[in-house]
């Protein structure tokens, strides 16, 4: 549970410091950071991160690409490549209408038509469906941690 405890409370706010954390789960600095630590090692925890907002971090395009791969086509190689395009940040295989999901950002209309051109040459991509974001409804990375055990035994 306190791992759990740990992960909700770093999601929130990131930037708590391991002495806060002590203080609120009652443990040592130490066990939050041996903890903590475990959770990087193991791959649970991937980053800490600051997520800007885009619309006041100057001018720039959401945009996301749904895209069908040929039969034959290995949709892990196919989304690395998509990946590899300048200003795609998230790459997602997914079931469904479409077999990958693609989002990204763009400074300008013309980045966005660039990113198409390339996401739509890709080998391996028989069609790309692209959409540009017009409003953010809900933006939360924070996903749910509902595991009842110690996370890294």
């Amino acid at each position: 549970m306190l791992d759990v405890g740990i992960i909700k409370e770093l999601q929130a706010n990131a930037r708590m410091s391991y002495r806060q954390l002590a203080r609120k789960f009652d443990v040592s600095v130490t066990t939050v950071s041996e903890r903590v630590g475990k959770m990087v090692r193991s791959g649970l925890i991937r980053s800490f991160t600051i997520i800007v907002d885009p619309e006041k971090s100057g001018p720039v395009l959401c945009v996301a690409f749904y895209i069908r791969i040929e039969n034959g086509s290995d949709p892990k190689e196919v989304g690395q490549r998509v990946s590899g395009v300048k200003g795609i940040c998230y790459t997602y295989q997914t079931v469904g209408l479409y077999d990958i999901i693609a989002l990204g950002s763009s400074l300008n209309k013309q980045d966005f038509a660039s990113m198409m051109r390339e996401v739509g040459a890709i080998r391996g991509i028989r069609e790309v469906v692209p959409s540009m974001v017009l409003d953010t409804i809900k933006e939360d990375p924070r996903h749910p941690v509902s595991i009842t055990a110690e996370l890294t035994k």
